[in-house]
């Protein structure tokens, strides 16, 4: 969730507003507020929507939002976690945005 708040901030403090990078990224701006308060998930297409708005890697970003919302209490989430961890830390490791 630390990413997702640092990217909406940082999205704000490029548009302006809230309304402004809810615009940008074509949701309602009560997602983003949303988002913030953790009463609504934000979605691996939208976190990438909000990277790539902010200059940030949309893969690593999608990545990030669909580990977050992986059930680490099964062996089947553990295994996924790690891959997708593996997977982060390789396009960190790049450099380059995907």
């Amino acid at each position: 969730m630390g990413q997702l708040i640092s990217f909406i901030e940082k999205g704000k403090d490029i548009y302006g507003s809230y309304g402004g990078l809810a615009k940008e990224i074509g949701v309602p701006q009560s997602h983003i507020s949303m988002w913030k308060s953790g009463a609504k998930t934000c979605t691996a297409p939208d976190r990438a929507a909000l990277a790539m708005a902010i200059g940030e890697d949309p893969a690593a970003a999608a990545l990030e939002a669909v580990i977050e919302g992986i059930n680490l209490e099964s062996p089947q989430g553990k295994r996924a976690t790690h891959a997708l961890h593996v997977a982060l830390e390789r396009i960190s490791r790049s450099g380059q945005m995907l």
